[in-house]
């Protein structure tokens, strides 16, 4: 089995333990994230878990994995060559500093709710402000940058794809980028390098 599907595997049977245990009807979600549900983990790895719930109850999650290390499921998966450690991150998601990481490339293991379509996408709305503040050249190449462009040279078309595209977003107005947040990172580091003002909106659709 592919290093990557195994540890999925791993942290669910964690999961179904948590949620067999005495506090599993105090968990609201459980998602995987990190490199792990980015598809990037390596041997080194952590499996990077986070567990929806009050923090109240953070020492009475970390009993249950340390039950979980000693039980006869992990023996099992430690015999598949499953050697990386889970490492948990335990509190209420809407206050976590590490959301937008967590829910643009999470995997949810458990949830209790299921409020977004099915295709739902997480995406980073990004408004620029002062667009016009800068001169001419200036304006061209930095649109350029972001949207690319097509120049006919003779009778050879010389396309270069923009930033946005490259991240899979797209311009749905004047000075107005969408982009899944997930890709976010790439266009923020450019704007915050020229020195761009600009207004970021979370948001989740499943209509782009």
């Amino acid at each position: 089995m592919e290093l990557n599907q195994s540890l999925i595997g791993y942290a669910s049977a964690f999961s179904s333990f948590l949620l067999d245990s005495k506090i599993g009807g105090l968990i609201n979600k459980i998602i995987l994230f990190g490199s792990t549900a980015r598809g990037e983990a390596t041997k080194e790895s952590d499996i990077d878990i986070f567990v929806d719930t009050l923090e109240e109850h953070e020492s009475e999650v970390q009993a249950i994995l340390k039950l979980f290390n000693l039980s006869q499921t992990n023996k099992q998966w430690r015999l598949k060559g499953i050697t990386q450690e889970i490492s948990l991150k335990i509190g209420q998601l809407k206050k976590w500093k590490s959301r937008r990481e967590i829910l643009s490339s999470g995997i949810t293991l458990y949830g209790k709710f299921n409020e977004l379509p099915e295709k739902a996408e997480y995406y980073a709305l990004i408004e620029l402000e002062e667009i016009n503040s800068r001169d001419i050249a200036q304006q061209v190449k930095f649109w350029r940058k972001l949207y690319g462009y097509k120049q006919k040279v003779g009778k050879k078309v010389y396309i270069q794809k923009g930033l946005v595209e490259l991240s899979l977003g797209r311009k749905i107005g004047k000075g107005v980028i969408l982009v899944p947040m997930k890709n976010r990172k790439e266009i923020l580091n450019y704007l915050n390098q020229q020195k761009m003002r600009y207004k970021i909106y979370e948001i989740w659709s499943d209509g782009f």
